[in-house]
């Protein structure tokens, strides 16, 4: 896997990005932080970073529509969207909008850069051959729900809650998975 050595975070919550920066750093992870989507492009001017964690609502320009902007800037940077408010539509418009995933808070540190390391180690879909890619919409969907059950404790009245289902239609979903 390949490592990620700088981030920039951008959050409008101070507590929560400040912790954000404190624990990559304690992970050896050079960490800068923006409150807004503006000062985050700004940041990138001066120097690029590997990763860019980015919070989907925010009051001044949320990430999602700002994802592009952040794609453009650094095209090479693995872009991780958090969010409080998970779910499968939100996912697949972040990934459309230049995302490489989304994560929803709170986040681990460890978990953060676990995943940042694979996807940097993993050839961004941009740089593959054209028509190459293929969506199987059952294998998202699976992935989707296996994200959410990690991320939930293994709860699955939680899970169906971040992705935005009934309890009752994630157990059948589960059910033909497994």
């Amino acid at each position: 896997m390949t490592r990620v050595e700088t981030a920039l975070v951008i959050d409008d919550d101070d507590v929560f990005r400040t912790t954000l920066q404190n624990s990559l750093r304690r992970r050896g992870v050079t960490a800068r932080t923006a409150a807004t989507v503006e000062e985050g492009l700004f940041a990138l001017e001066d120097a690029p970073v590997d990763l860019v964690i980015i919070d989907h609502r925010m009051p001044r320009g949320d990430g999602l529509t700002a994802l592009s902007r952040f794609r453009r800037a650094q095209p090479d940077a693995t872009i991780i969207m958090l969010t409080g408010f998970g779910d499968i539509p939100l996912a697949v418009e972040a990934v459309k909008e230049g995302a490489d995933t989304l994560l929803t808070k709170p986040v681990d540190p460890d978990q953060l850069l676990r995943v940042a390391a694979e996807l940097r180690a993993t050839p961004r879909a941009s740089s593959l051959p054209r028509g190459s890619l293929s969506f199987n919409l059952s294998e998202m969907e699976q992935e989707a729900i296996k994200a959410a059950l990690r991320e939930s404790g293994g709860n699955v009245m939680r899970a169906a809650t971040m992705l935005g289902i009934d309890r009752r239609t994630l157990q059948r979903k589960l059910k033909k998975i497994y």
